[in-house]
């Protein structure tokens, strides 16, 4: 079951650079140090600081709209592009249908003006939606140790209580991939303290039970984020389910922004995550990543290598 993607009218409206649904690739390409377009069940989500406008075609009236909350409405910081052709889209949104959209100057100020209010509303908070787009867009390529990030706030059909932060792909020793699962705590998250049972080992199980599914989706949407150009051509094969063990799934921790220095405390943060950490299976793999956010085997931490750099730390302080 493919369960995101794409049909052929929205792919092939996105490649025409005579639709306007073109200039949504064309915005991507000049800013994607701080916009990403991600690939939903026939829509797109266009991420800024980790909020969402939705790309939507609606079959009442056969178009396509820009939609999203009211916080982020454009209208009022609109100069060049009427302020007519934004409508409200019940109480709490509005949209702007693509028919009405003249040219690329437009969308780009509607844009901008949907982005400057987003920045306005986050007020300079980082949340973390905000830190899951960087890791996105810090990780749209893979060396060898690497994590390609291909997904966010990934929910598989019938299993909204497990949204998983990222998907990922890495590398196995032969040369295919699979996936890692990753999931992100921003600052000092009171969840940290049993994130790897509550929450890794779930997503690493989904992941794998439904893994001919995974596959399947994130094959497709490869392919089709490699032909609008959001992604460069990569030569991706992802192994097959009796070509893996559920360890081989790999569920990453990162614990963004985290002020280590609350460890210094008895029975601090990290020390009760080690503690949870300790309680994980064998059939399972799990590691920890502190801080940056570009996301290399390099810098991943096992349970005896995280526990000694705090120990130390504590010891240095």
């Amino acid at each position: 079951m493919i369960f995101k993607g794409l049909d052929k009218e929205f792919l092939e409206g996105l490649k025409d650079k005579d639709n306007p649904l073109h200039f949504i690739l064309e915005f991507e390409h000049k800013n994607r140090k701080s916009f990403i377009v991600e690939i939903r069940k026939n829509f797109l989500d266009l991420y800024f600081l980790g909020h969402g406008i939705e790309v939507k075609h609606k079959k009442r009236g056969n178009q396509y709209c820009l939609i999203a909350s009211k916080y982020f409405n454009p209208k009022e910081l609109l100069k060049t592009t009427p302020k007519t052709i934004v409508k409200p889209y019940g109480d709490k949104r509005w949209q702007i249908g693509f028919d009405e959209i003249e040219n690329y100057d437009w969308f780009k100020e509607i844009m901008s003006a949907v982005l400057a209010q987003i920045a306005r509303h986050r007020n300079g908070s980082i949340s973390e939606g905000v830190s899951e787009v960087n890791h996105l867009i810090d990780n749209r390529a893979v060396n060898k140790n690497g994590v390609l990030v291909i997904d966010r706030q990934v929910v598989y059909p019938g299993s909204r209580k497990n949204k998983m932060d990222l998907l990922g792909l890495r590398r196995l020793p032969s040369g295919k991939y699979t996936f890692s699962v990753i999931e992100l705590k921003n600052k000092n998250n009171k969840e940290i303290e049993d994130v790897f049972t509550r929450q890794l080992i779930r997503y690493i199980d989904v992941v794998y039970d439904k893994y001919d599914d995974f596959v399947e989706t994130y094959a497709n949407v490869l392919k089709q984020k490699v032909s609008l150009g959001l992604l460069k051509a990569v030569d991706i094969a992802i192994a097959t389910k009796n070509e893996i063990e559920k360890r081989d799934i790999e569920g990453i921790i990162i614990l963004d922004n985290y002020n280590i220095r609350s460890d210094l405390r008895p029975d601090g943060l990290l020390n009760r995550a080690l503690r949870d950490w300790g309680k994980v299976g064998s059939e399972y793999t799990a590691r920890l990543f502190l801080k940056t956010n570009i996301l290399d085997s390099t810098f991943f931490l096992d349970r005896p290598r995280a526990e000694e750099i705090l120990n130390r730390f504590k010891a240095s302080n």
